[in-house]
């Protein structure tokens, strides 16, 4: 496994990588980001994968100079020389980018990230692995508050007393010289059961991954804790077993969903192929869009009923005696005055400057949405941009036509949640 070899490079998503020597004293262009030739070639590698970085790695010529750009994922890739790149999304300073992508993967549903710990984002803050080892660890924290799980398991040896069942054939395979041993079965109490392996065997992989980290002194501890408990032989078999576990390891929940994304080093959303570069990533899309569902889930106020992903409408509503073609908005709310709100979110940059063009607005995002509003019935429709520095206020009103009307609003992910959502609640009820 690649060792971290030096402080993470700090990249944002859609950033050019390009190779440069460590004697290159050329100042890059702008928005071209240098990577050591060795780190490059490892990401080329990742790139070049038809089974591996396709969906978010784009290798392409940029003036006779091979270059790599990143997709629109945000996390952090391990490369095979050490380098790690830490991938922020690209919303102000570097310190407000990764605070707020720790605070929007905390709400990314199915994942184990809402015990991401609060890290400092200044010039002494934790690179991105070592944050989500931090929320490992404290997982563990409780685990042994409440003592290490142990389970009775069936064990055959030659003892030198009767206990538990004997086993004659076993005993005359095994035992027809030594008088002093009987062949028994029993159940025994222990430490070594499919859930403590795979603790044991994640700490021992970051163990590996945070050379010249703080962090590692604290895995070292935790591993002292689990020294009478060996690693996995089989990390998809222990796996699938835990999932068998009754609620006597209920507890273990929150700590085995740690261990799973640290062991498997999982692409939640992008490729991961064949190249051994460990790598958590996540499209931002989909973080986007969680984020902002949570928030107005949370804190829109009681006069609207807010629903998730509803799909009780089709655009074809019959072909062949069945409705066609589910549509899913991202939020859908229904006030008690009878008004219906259509939110849908999009993870891309506007620029509001460019009225004579469509300000970056993808022509299938305006379909999309006008069929949302036709379909559930609502008037007033709302797409969600994050905000930037081109991109601060409300584009002017889009009416598709006099009874249906669409607003484009920003919503910055770098504001605490409940003041962005409390602004957009004011202007849709508004409207």
């Amino acid at each position: 496994m690649a060792r971290r070899t030096q402080l993470p490079i700090e990249i944002t998503e859609q950033s050019v990588l390009v190779a440069s020597s460590l004697t290159d004293d050329a100042v890059a262009p702008e928005g071209v980001t240098p990577l050591p030739a060795t780190a490059f070639a490892g990401l080329r590698a990742y790139a070049l994968d038809p089974a591996g970085g396709a969906d978010w790695l784009t290798l392409f010529t940029r003036k006779g100079q091979e270059a790599i750009r990143i997709g629109p994922y945000v996390g952090l890739i391990q490369l095979a020389d050490g380098t790690q790149l830490d991938i922020l999304p690209k919303i102000g300073t570097p310190a407000q980018a990764r605070s707020a992508l720790l605070t929007m993967l905390r709400y990314l549903p199915n994942t184990p990230f809402r015990t991401l710990p609060m890290v400092p984002s200044g010039p002494g803050r934790l690179p991105l692995w070592d944050v989500f080892v931090l929320a490992f660890l404290d997982t563990l924290t409780t685990l042994s508050q409440q003592g290490l799980q142990r389970a009775y398991c069936p064990t055959e040896q030659n003892e030198p007393v009767w206990k538990g069942a004997f086993q004659a054939a076993r005993h005359l395979r095994e035992n027809a010289g030594h008088a002093e041993r009987l062949a028994m079965r029993y159940d025994q109490l222990t430490v070594d059961v499919p859930a403590n392996r795979l603790l044991k065997t994640a700490l021992l992989s970051v163990d590996g991954r945070l050379q010249g980290s703080p962090v590692r002194a604290r895995v070292r501890q935790w591993l002292g804790w689990l020294d009478a408990v060996p690693p996995s032989a089989s990390v998809a078999a222990d796996g699938r077993a835990c999932q068998r576990l009754g609620r006597l390891f209920a507890r273990y929940g929150p700590a085995l969903r740690w261990a799973e994304v640290l062991l498997g080093g999982m692409a939640f959303g992008a490729q991961r192929g064949t190249v051994d570069s460990p790598a958590l990533l996540f499209p931002m899309a989909r973080v986007f869009e969680a984020y902002v569902a949570h928030g107005v889930r949370t804190y829109w106020p009681d006069a609207g009923r807010v629903t998730v992903q509803e799909s009780s409408a089709h655009l074809v509503d019959q072909h062949g005696g069945t409705p066609r073609f589910r549509l899913r908005p991202d939020l859908l709310i229904r006030q008690t005055d009878g008004r219906v709100l259509v939110l849908d979110t999009k993870w891309k940059a506007l620029d509001s400057t460019d009225r004579r063009g469509t300000y970056g607005i993808d022509q299938a995002d305006l379909y999309q949405l006008y069929a949302y509003g036709k379909k559930y019935g609502a008037a007033h429709l709302f797409l969600i941009y994050p905000a930037s520095d081109t991109f601060r206020e409300p584009l002017d009103l889009f009416g598709y036509d006099p009874d249906t009307h669409l607003h484009v609003l920003p919503f910055d992910p770098a504001q605490p949640l409940a003041a962005e959502v409390e602004k957009l609640a004011q202007y849709a009820l508004s409207a």
